[in-house]
């Protein structure tokens, strides 16, 4: 199986999550891979990539393309002069599936962060494809809009199947623990899973990571 895990923006807990399935993939016995392709903000070891190796208790997957300044990847990529290639990301992501049950793939920022002139993360998850795509937002005010965003925006792209799961945020507010019945009401559910800020593997963090991944084997048939 193949996961692309996607945001609907930066920060909004694409790792926390992609950690909690990891580390369950780990429990069921499953080989699982992780690959972070393109990553800002590095400087020395990735550390979105070294969550994803800690979850597996696997060696890390260094990014194809990382920048040491933390800008948007297309911003990071000019100043360096080395751009994002697409067919590079997607050589890499064949070659890890071809070692792997599960190839776990995290995107930098959101859905429609830019790669590159003309090309968004919403390009790099249509070159891998097939997969099944997980957004993930964060469990606060404002979800509801950026969801809906996200998920009218990626229709129009040619991506109508989105599994939506919610994470956490630091800091609670008034809608936190209300927003996935909200979603589910508008009609952008059901949402697979509302991932606790805990360990990834606790008992809270992997009982939503075990609903999440029912769901998931379901949308892969």
């Amino acid at each position: 199986m193949r996961l692309l895990i996607v945001g609907t923006g930066t920060d909004v807990g694409k790792t926390h999550v992609s950690a909690c399935l990891l580390s369950l993939a780990r429990r069921l016995g499953l080989h699982a891979i992780a690959y972070k392709p393109v990553a800002t903000g590095v400087i020395g070891e990735c550390e979105d990539a070294a969550r994803h190796a800690a979850a597996l208790g696997q060696p890390i997957v260094p990014p194809t393309f990382s920048y040491p300044r933390a800008v948007s990847p297309h911003l990071a990529a000019r100043e360096a002069g080395r751009p994002i290639e697409l067919d590079d990301v997607r050589r890499r992501a064949a070659e890890l599936a071809t070692r792997a049950d599960v190839l776990l793939v995290e995107t930098a920022g959101g859905l429609f962060t830019p790669l590159g002139q003309g090309v968004t993360n919403v390009d790099l998850v249509k070159s891998l494809e097939p997969a099944v795509v997980v957004l993930v937002a964060p469990d606060r005010l404002g979800v509801l809009h950026d969801v809906t965003s996200c998920v009218v925006a990626a229709q129009a792209r040619g991506l109508s199947e989105l599994v939506v799961v919610l994470s956490a945020p630091e800091v609670a507010d008034g809608s936190t623990g209300g927003n996935a019945a909200e979603l589910d009401a508008l009609g952008l559910g059901p949402v697979a899973g509302v991932f606790p800020r805990t360990r990834v593997d606790d008992d809270a963090s992997q009982g939503v990571a075990e609903a999440v991944w029912r769901a998931l084997s379901a949308r892969r048939g």
